[in-house]
């Protein structure tokens, strides 16, 4: 039938007939030979669903299904008594049960990393018999008071009411609401197999002789109730098999509200089944209920608890506040916009500027989208913070992953820092190996800063004359953005942008004019920096030769070269992952920042060894936030997301139809000037009729987008370039709508 001799052995089984077969050439199987009431199309099911879930998540250890030599899962065959018996044959998982002492500890939570692994790779199996009726599923545990006369002692029987009284009120009425689908729904440690020499590591999954179509919840109650086996709080038992689960396969708060039901359900069920089956086959008695008197205690214990408190521990196990709702729904302004706007002018002050004559009011992100409070969505075609845009499941899962599991400083050792340090920097040129982490962009470039002071011995800086990098009180004054000219400060001179993509002032924008300037101050330069993207000049590529120029002047002045990637650094600029490497340049520093966390602040600064070394014998340098395990662990999520959706490449192909498009709507619109910039960093200068900047006309421009739900911003020296700087996940139906609102806009305000 299956090919197949060896030596066969008898194995344990409650309802059907087990064996495992050793063949001479080692392979070992199981042959299962089921109870001859056992409807064929749940065995069926059951094969089915191993085949599925090995196609889905091949490195579960699930056993695998031998088919005969007719190609069937699933043969029969006849008892001597003339019953006829189905049979199939599986792969034996080798390995040990779990200890049932104090080191299990150690499986608690690959346990419910397992069952939630598991239960994702069902999700999308189904088979028409999973919907039979099952006394083991939970679902149906009012059948269970037909058996409560079984139970021979009062009290317990009293104490199995009280919990199946419970289910009623409780769980039942919210059944219809919890998300179900087929589960094992027998994942114990007495189905499951670890390893000989780590007793924390599953080798073996066993047993799906009890799935079914049932809530996804009853799988994880049905595990917990089970581990309540000795001396352990039962609490601490649940809390961290809960956590494990909910880390893979995130729990609903409806399913932790009824946990505490259900755990106490399963195991009423365990005893209330228990003493009948001892009733029914008192010759089995022992396999049956062997469990039954521990059981009572723990439901005794779990009676004296409190299910509020229990129910709080959970939803805190899952970063969850049990009382999130209400207080959520506290800060839910109803007010009206002018009150807000009042409101926000009194708490905030006037430095807290909004976008737009008519400012949103930004509630939810998703992608390249924005949702206002009304739930009106806006096309996001100016945030490069959320690089890989608003809310990717990735980022946020990791960033919720490791806010539960640890974020301290990083006076301890933590592998998330270095692996993010090591990935930023194979993306570098030597000599840059050395990485620091702080929060923000401004950190970055005033660390930068002290860096090319102590290392040059001067303390003068050289800028563009339109710049942009940070509001510190050291910073802000390489900020000509904000800055007026004549108020920067005697150390700081400034030379000029690119012209455009491809030209700039010879020989070298000013930069030796800047130079003399800080000499006739009394100042040497310390460090050139730039923003490689020129985003607030007015969005440029630096031109070929231009930054060469720029460091080879610099350096034999004295100063050191520091490339800001903070605007667009990490590929957006599509042709290349930095903005320096338009150029054949190393810098001596690269700070970055906005997009490396999508909206956690979290920023660096990458330079030579020499360099940091100098650092560390002056005064060091350490930032409490800077390069925690949670920033570390959302810089991880926005460089697996940038390559794993090819984010780089996609920003190179919607840029350059975005160009060509934009070249073909100047040739109807002659107020649209030059484009300049690359990837998904688009400048577009608006004109007077004569060819001169035209800022009013951008403004109005950019707000009959806003009005029509497509969000630009406007920059450069006159603020008459319009700015397109959407998330990299940006596409061509994007691309069309925003094509649509800039010609709409023209057309309107032309």
């Amino acid at each position: 039938m299956y090919g197949l001799d060896g030596t066969i052995s008898s194995l344990d089984s409650e309802r059907d007939q087990n064996f495992r077969i050793d063949t001479p050439s080692g392979d070992q199987f199981v042959i299962k030979i089921a109870n001859s009431a056992m409807d064929p199309a749940v065995l069926m099911m059951q094969v089915e669903a191993l085949a599925h879930i090995v196609m889905v998540d091949p490195e579960l250890p699930v056993p695998r299904v031998l088919y005969s030599r007719n190609e069937s899962a699933l043969e029969w065959i006849q008892a001597n008594d003339g019953r006829s018996h189905y049979v199939h044959i599986l792969t034996y998982m080798p390995g040990c049960y779990p200890p049932d002492d104090s080191t299990s500890r150690a499986l608690y939570r690959p346990l419910g990393a397992c069952l939630a692994r598991l239960a994702c790779a069902l999700r999308g199996f189904y088979h028409p018999a999973a919907k039979y009726e099952l006394l083991w599923d939970l679902k149906q545990s009012m059948a269970l008071r037909g058996y409560l006369h079984h139970i021979p002692d009062p009290e317990h029987r009293q104490l199995a009411g009280y919990f199946l009284d419970r289910f009623e009120r409780v769980v039942l009425p919210e059944i219809p609401k919890l998300r179900s689908q087929i589960i094992h729904n027998d994942f114990v440690p007495n189905n499951l197999v670890v390893a000989e020499e780590d007793p924390g590591e599953i080798v073996g999954i066993l047993d799906f002789g009890d799935m079914i179509y049932t809530p996804l919840i009853m799988d994880l109650a049905t595990l917990i109730a089970d581990l309540f086996r000795g001396p352990e709080d039962p609490q601490e038992i649940a809390v961290e098999t809960i956590a494990a689960y909910h880390e893979i396969l995130p729990l609903e708060p409806l399913e932790l509200t009824l946990l505490y039901d259900l755990i106490a359900t399963r195991m009423t069920m365990l005893n209330v089944i228990g003493s009948w089956r001892v009733n029914l086959y008192p010759d089995n008695q022992e396999y049956i209920a062997g469990y039954v008197d521990s059981v009572w205690e723990n439901l005794m214990a779990w009676r004296n608890l409190d299910p509020a408190e229990v129910t709080r521990r959970y939803f805190r196990a899952c970063g969850f506040w049990e009382s999130e709702e209400l207080v959520l729904s506290k800060r839910v302004s109803k007010e009206t916009r002018s009150t807000q706007l009042e409101r926000r002018a009194r708490l905030l002050g006037p430095c807290a500027y909004l976008f737009y004559e008519n400012p949103l009011h930004i509630v939810r992100g998703e992608g390249v989208w924005l949702y206002d409070e009304e739930g009106d969505r806006y096309l996001d075609v100016y945030n490069n913070v959320p690089h890989v845009g608003h809310c990717h499941p990735h980022v946020v899962k990791a960033i919720s992953h490791q806010t539960r599991m640890l974020n301290t400083s990083t006076r301890y050792l933590h592998g998330l820092i270095l692996e993010l340090a090591e990935r930023i920097t194979n993306r570098l040129p030597e000599p840059l190996s050395v990485c620091m982490f702080v929060c923000t962009g401004t950190e970055a470039n005033e660390l930068a800063w002290r860096m090319a002071k102590l290392v040059s011995g001067n303390d003068g800086a050289l800028i563009t004359r339109h710049s942009y990098h940070g509001n510190s009180d050291a910073i802000i004054g390489f900020s000509s953005e904000e800055v007026p000219f004549e108020k920067l400060p005697a150390h700081v001179a400034t030379f000029y942008a690119p012209l455009s993509n491809t030209t700039y002032r010879e020989p070298d924008s000013g930069l030796h004019e800047a130079i003399e300037t800080l000499g006739e101050r009394n100042h040497r330069p310390a460090m050139l920096i730039f923003d490689s993207g020129f985003t607030s000049d007015g969005i440029y590529t630096p031109p070929s030769g231009y930054l060469r120029i720029l460091y080879d002047e610099t350096r034999r002045a004295g100063g050191l070269c520091v490339s800001d990637e903070v605007q667009v650094g990490f590929g957006r600029f599509a042709q290349h992952f930095w903005g320096f490497e338009f150029d054949d340049v190393v810098p001596d520093i690269v700070t970055m920042g906005k997009p490396m966390g999508n909206g956690h602040p979290l920023a660096a600064v990458v330079t030579r060894p020499e360099i940091a070394e100098a650092l560390a014998a002056d005064t060091g340098y350490f930032n409490t936030f800077g390069g925690n395990p949670v920033s570390c662990a959302a810089g991880l999520a926005v460089l697996d997301v940038i390559e794993v959706e090819e984010l780089q490449q996609n920003a190179l192909i919607i840029g350059n139809y975005l160009w060509e498009r934009l070249l073909e709507l100047r040739k109807d619109y002659p107020v649209l000037g030059e484009i300049h910039g690359a990837g998904l960093l688009l400048g577009v200068d608006v004109l007077t009729t004569d060819d001169s900047p035209d800022p009013d006309l951008a403004r109005r421009v950019m707000n009959h987008m806003r009005q029509n739900k497509v969000l630009i911003g406007t920059t450069g020296p006159n603020n008459n370039v319009l700015k397109i700087r959407p998330p990299l996940v940006f596409n061509q139906e994007h691309a069309e709508l925003l094509l649509a609102s800039i010609t709409n806009a023209l057309e309107e305000c032309v």
